[in-house]
């Protein structure tokens, strides 16, 4: 990605939210300069992983496949008095964030606002098997704490207000329609780089074609 398509992803996604009256905290507006001066006090928020990421999951299109994700709080595997997170995914009309699992965490993931969040589910099949997508098995799992179950590739559609809750070793897929969409994600402790399992390795990286006006959460390295 180009990091002119970075910057400019993270302000769509904050002026959606200012259009759908989610209102991010403070620091999601920090510069790349204000974050310096407060190096000394952020150790915490840089350590769990607080702020912005912007992604096309190295599929070179990222108003097809996509998301701006937002870190409001984490807590860490090694720190049992915060064992959760809560995020932001904001999402373009259209755009797929594409299919994976999580080994840990189990994640309520809610439509905040905007259009209907469709979520593509499928089991998986055993570490022994591979990983692979159970093609054939009835997904079960809970709706607003509602039991529903779906055929395999079954897609629910999360109106606005309503949740999901996905389990590990669930695979999953969502996409915008009817209009860009803000997510929510509340779950255990957020790990991208350990608890993530996608069905295609992606392996991203940015184009300096422009200053850095918005740092990402993985980019918090001072001077």
């Amino acid at each position: 990605m180009k990091r002119s398509l970075v910057n400019s992803s993270i302000e769509w996604a904050m002026d959606l939210c200012k259009k759908e009256n989610f209102n991010l905290p403070g620091f999601a507006f920090w510069t790349p300069e204000e974050w310096a001066a407060k190096e000394a006090e952020t150790g915490r928020m840089r350590e769990v992983g607080l702020g912005w990421d912007v992604t096309d999951y190295a599929s070179g299109n990222f108003d097809k496949i996509g998301a701006v994700l937002f870190t409001m709080r984490n807590g860490s595997l090694e720190d049992p008095g915060r064992p959760y997170c809560e995020k932001m995914i904001a999402m373009k009309d259209g755009q797929i964030l594409p299919c994976h699992f999580h080994y840990e965490k189990t994640e309520d993931i809610i439509n905040r606002a905007g259009g209907t969040l469709c979520v593509q589910v499928w089991n998986s099949t055993s570490k022994e098997d591979g990983y692979k997508v159970d093609e054939k098995s009835d997904v079960h799992l809970y709706c607003d704490g509602i039991a529903v179950t779906v055929p395999a590739g079954g897609v629910i559609k999360v109106t606005n207000g309503n949740s999901i809750t996905l389990t590990p070793y669930v695979y999953h897929l969502f996409y915008a329609e009817g209009g860009d969409v803000i997510v929510g994600e509340v779950s255990k402790v957020n790990d991208d780089a350990a608890d993530n399992h996608f069905t295609k390795e992606m392996h991203l990286t940015i184009d300096e074609d422009e200053p850095v006006r918005h740092l990402l959460c993985g980019g918090y390295v001072m001077e």
